[in-house]
């Protein structure tokens, strides 16, 4: 008697022949010869690109003066400043919100300091804190540390702190 052997192929010869033709197509690209370069004769060369010249830069001194990130587009409105030195010396640099307190971080210098409403600042209380600001009073008057923008030119965001 004659025994039939059928063949039974099943999901891991599927899946082994999946994994057989994806090794070819891995190692295919470092077996088959590398296709002779093209000689210079046979090249095209590519086109020649007219780029035109730029204008100068004080054709782009709008952009400049109409800060990207300010919501108004206008230019810092130059303020009167009678703050004494030692407001100016002064920069916030952050503020931070959470759930009902605020509080700013200011620098002096060096040196970091972490404020909240009342605190006591070198002579200056802190009589409030707004989204972009920080207001100080003393006896010499009100100032407002606002807060620097990444639109704003470097030599207005270093200068002193507003005078109300």
């Amino acid at each position: 008697m004659r025994r039939s052997v059928r063949l039974h192929l099943g999901p891991n010869h599927l899946f082994g022949a999946v994994a057989l033709l994806l090794a070819w197509l891995a190692v295919w690209p470092w077996i088959m010869p590398i296709a002779a370069p093209v000689p210079p004769s046979r090249m095209v060369a590519a086109p020649v690109l007219n780029i035109p010249a730029l204008p100068a830069p004080a054709a782009f001194a709008a952009i400049g003066e109409r800060p990207l990130f300010s919501a108004s587009r206008r230019p810092a409105t130059a303020v009167s400043n009678t703050v004494s030195s030692t407001a100016a010396r002064y920069r916030l640099l952050g503020l931070i919100t959470v759930g009902g307190a605020r509080h700013g971080l200011v620098a002096d210098g060096a040196r970091r300091v972490e404020v909240g409403e009342g605190t006591a600042l070198g002579g200056w209380t802190v009589t409030r804190i707004e989204p972009d600001r920080v207001v100080l009073s003393s006896p010499q008057g009100e100032a407002m540390l606002t807060l620097e923008r990444a639109g704003e030119p470097a030599d207005a965001a270093a200068g002193p702190p507003h005078s109300k």
